[in-house]
């Protein structure tokens, strides 16, 4: 709904000015804008959104004995300063101060382990994953297979890739490339088959049901057959997008972000023995995971899952959560400060086409 506005303001935008010549320099003024808001764009939608949330799932407050692990691309042995912090908090465990307890602490212990580029760890995983479920998804909706269900089948096509992301962001640095780490697929489909089809479900249908009030309640939204026309201001509209958007917020909390963690939790489950976290993480989920070599799943279950994430954890993730939205929030407020009197530049500098 929100890109479908945008898309009709873009194009009004177009036609307004399709008469005017724009000075050269003004594109200039554009790839710089480019260039300064493009790391920022990823630090807050990829970074923030998607790399701090999964780590916050996955660290345990009091984990079994938590041994420190390199943090250096040479895989050595943690720096001897650095096991004091590592000790405490497995003799103090929740009392300890948690590396995700603060975005602050989150990115110092990213920024430690290889730099500023560790805060896009995964991104070429991910970047492939997008890649492949676009195409996956773009074949069912063709054959009109609905949204609701053709985003969930598209997820359990690639559930090694999307197990694969979590645990390249979550362990530390591997010589190995993304594909050399995808899990087989009888297990990772075992494991992560429901959490998948509960996220994804729970993704459209957090995306479905707000178009869908939307609808009901006879907003004025923009025609995609006609993107040229912005529909006619409405006083009404007003309280019925507030209904609209608290009715988003809260399928996102309370459907969306639970299932998230399920999902999550279960992946990190299927870590291999091998690769250690840059947080600490109970393996053994409070004693719930056996091993498969002793005839255990080797794995959480969804239950189990939902239930070894204590209380505190949730507050934590809570906040964070927040904590992203305000960042986002103060990157758009940026770049309307920054583009609008840019804009304003031009437009004036700019010279009619007879």
């Amino acid at each position: 709904m929100y890109r479908d506005i945008a898309h009709a303001v873009y194009k009004r935008g177009e036609s307004s000015i399709g008469n005017y010549e724009m000075p050269a320099w003004g594109w200039g003024i554009f790839f710089l804008d480019f260039l300064l808001f493009l790391p920022l764009v990823l630090i807050v939608n990829y970074s923030l959104q998607h790399v701090f949330p999964t780590l916050a799932i996955v660290e345990d407050p009091s984990p079994p004995a938590y041994e420190p692990v390199s943090l250096n691309e040479d895989t050595q042995s943690l720096a001897e300063e650095s096991a004091p912090l590592a000790d405490e908090a497995a003799r103090n465990g929740s009392q300890a101060r948690l590396i995700t307890s603060s975005i602050r602490s989150t990115y110092h212990t990213l920024k430690a382990i290889s730099g500023f580029r560790s805060l896009f760890r995964g991104l070429a995983c991910y970047v492939a994953l997008g890649v492949a479920t676009s195409f996956i998804y773009g074949i069912l909706t063709t054959v009109f297979v609905p949204a609701l269900i053709a985003g969930p089948l598209s997820a359990l096509v690639l559930v090694q890739l999307y197990t694969a992301w979590t645990h390249i962001v979550i362990s530390v640095p591997s010589p190995k490339t993304f594909w050399q780490r995808l899990p087989p697929f009888k297990k990772a489909f075992q494991a992560t088959a429901l959490p998948v089809v509960m996220y994804f479900f729970a993704v459209e249908l957090s995306s479905f049901v707000p178009k869908w009030l939307a609808w009901a309640l006879s907003m004025n939204l923009p025609d995609p057959k006609a993107p040229n026309t912005i529909p006619a201001a409405d006083k009404n509209d007003v309280w019925k997008g507030v209904i609209v958007v608290l009715v988003s917020l809260v399928l996102h909390v309370f459907l969306v972000i639970p299932t998230q963690v399920i999902l999550t939790r279960v992946q990190a489950s299927l870590l291999p023995e091998d690769e250690d976290t840059i947080v600490p993480f109970d393996r053994s989920f409070q004693g719930k995971v056996e091993p498969a070599i002793i005839g255990g799943k080797g794995f959480v279950t969804v239950k189990d899952a939902w239930q070894s994430f204590s209380r505190p954890s949730w507050v934590r993730l809570v906040k964070l959560y927040v904590k992203i939205f305000a960042c986002a929030m103060v990157l758009a407020l940026a770049w309307v400060v920054v583009l609008v009197p840019e804009m304003l530049l031009i437009i004036s500098h700019s010279k009619k086409v007879e």
